[in-house]
């Protein structure tokens, strides 16, 4: 649906061409997921991208959310959440990810997660997105979530 976002995740954020939808898609187009070591995908916004080696990486600014729970880690856009403790800047290299492109969110223009039942409907399907829908349908003790004819059950235990 979105190939020019997805083609282009490093668009400058807040450019504007004088068309309204090109604004529309700057506002959701700038919200990434980076790779963690502890968490394994954290939600990110770019804040600037730079593409020293022509589109074969270069590296990219974020600026990502610091919660002191694990559990309340959100992809929550450009809301400073009531759990998040502080935000950071971070540069990752590009060439740490396939294609050399951040993935990124399934968001509205308001930063919120689009939750989907169905995660075919993920307008940007990979590992990070999976995760945080499965996520936040556990967090609303939907427990049963579906990928086309496979059915993905969580737990719904919660303590």
């Amino acid at each position: 649906q979105n190939s020019q976002t997805m083609s282009s995740p490093a668009a400058k954020p807040g450019s504007d061409s004088g068309n309204a939808g090109n604004a529309k898609a700057d506002q959701t187009s700038n919200r990434v997921y980076i790779k963690s070591d502890e968490h394994g995908w954290l939600p990110a916004t770019l804040v600037s991208h730079d593409d020293a080696n022509g589109g074969s990486g270069g590296t990219a600014t974020v600026s990502v959310r610091n919660y002191a729970d694990q559990n309340q880690i959100q992809s929550d856009g450009d809301k400073h959440g009531p759990h998040a403790t502080s935000v950071q800047e971070m540069t990752v290299n590009l060439s740490d990810y396939d294609g050399c492109v951040l993935p990124l969110q399934n968001v509205d223009e308001d930063g919120t997660l689009r939750e989907v039942a169905d995660m075919v409907d993920l307008p940007f399907l990979h590992e990070a997105a999976i995760l945080y829908n499965l996520k936040a349908r556990h967090v609303a003790s939907t427990p049963y979530t579906r990928t086309g004819d496979i059915v993905i059950a969580v737990n719904p235990y919660q303590w």
